[in-house]
């Protein structure tokens, strides 16, 4: 079930160029894992999954988008690495740029909708994190981990939060006609990249004004807690109970979703709606969620409760975030 992430470095007392791919290369497959072990979990009420497609965006473009961020949460790492090397300061590791890559190269490879401009904004900032970690030590922990996520969050620049914009753009995610929010410039206006460069806004100080509307922001700001105190620990959990990854993500799903109004959701019905949901969910998880007959029947009826034509009560953050956990739950030693 679990195994030692990476190969040890040996007895040098810096990493290899060499040893530095492997690491790197290990951290991309846990990323692209993540997303594809997220979308194939079924049934996530609301949600697309190996059985489920929406009107224009579909489950194959999901995996396409899980295999397409190969390059950038690789690339993520290698920075990270050299910055806890010292080889570079943190405001050089780029996690605006490598998040804009990712969707770019997502773009590529499908011809749906947006499938994961809010999972590398979590991903790509875990990758550099896990970089740093590596980087001091041959054993990654969770408490490790998020601590030096939190320092490549905060050490963000003007330039990863012009970067981040243009992802934005490009993606063209749901429910941007967001209300106006003190310290972020609005990602429609065509004066947003100016207003960025005048007021020196890194991305941590946009991320963090999004906050109290957006949950990914609101990961940002806390320094991913839903991601490390709630998912992570589902995850692990029901997994050690259960040995079945199915039931450990979707448990992990509802678990989010009970506790965080879907911030997706609220932009787009409303939060009143958001907030109905994550109490049925709560209602779900009560009767046992995957883990009894009952709780499976109730997940199964909430999943067509959610299922719209135009999708607008798909709580896709929640799936972001519990890709996220996944990437913590396979950093930290998970193999499926």
């Amino acid at each position: 079930m679990y195994k030692s992430p990476i190969h040890p470095r040996g007895g040098s007392s810096l990493p290899s160029r060499s040893w530095m791919k492997t690491a790197a290369e290990e951290i991309a497959q846990a990323a692209q894992l993540a997303v594809v072990l997220e979308v194939s979990a079924y049934p996530k009420p609301g949600n697309i999954d190996r059985f489920h497609d929406f009107r224009d965006t579909k489950y194959d473009h999901f995996l396409a988008g899980g295999i397409a961020i190969g390059a950038c949460t690789r690339e993520a790492s290698l920075k990270g690495l050299r910055a806890g090397n010292g080889e570079i300061s943190l405001s050089q590791l780029g996690i605006g740029s490598w998040i804009r890559k990712g969707v770019y190269q997502t773009a590529q490879w499908h011809q749906g909708g947006n499938t994961n401009l809010g999972t590398l904004s979590l991903l790509v900032p875990l990758a550099a994190g896990a970089g740093m970690t590596w980087a001091s030590t041959s054993k990654l922990t969770a408490p490790l981990l998020r601590q030096n996520v939190k320092r490549a969050l905060k050490a963000t620049s003007v330039k990863d939060a012009l970067n981040f914009y243009d992802a934005v753009r490009k993606a063209k995610p749901g429910g941007l006609k967001k209300p106006k929010v003190k310290g972020a410039p609005d990602v429609l206006k065509n004066s947003a990249a100016e207003e960025i460069t005048q007021k020196r806004l890194t991305l941590y100080q946009v991320m963090k004004a999004c906050a109290a509307w957006d949950r990914i922001g609101s990961e940002w700001a806390t320094g991913m807690t839903i991601t490390f105190k709630v998912g992570y620990p589902q995850l692990a959990e029901v997994f050690r109970r259960e040995g079945d990854v199915n039931k450990a993500v979707v448990q992990c799903y509802l678990k989010i979703l009970a506790d965080y109004p879907d911030s997706l959701v609220a932009r787009r019905r409303g939060l009143q709606t958001a907030r109905r949901i994550s109490e049925k969910a709560k209602a779900v998880l009560e009767k046992g969620g995957m883990l009894t007959e009952a709780g499976k029947q109730a997940v199964l009826k909430l999943h067509a409760q959610l299922r719209s034509p135009d999708n607008s009560l798909n709580p896709g953050t929640t799936a972001d975030l519990t890709a996220s956990s996944l990437m913590v739950f396979l950093l930290c030693g998970f193999r499926p």
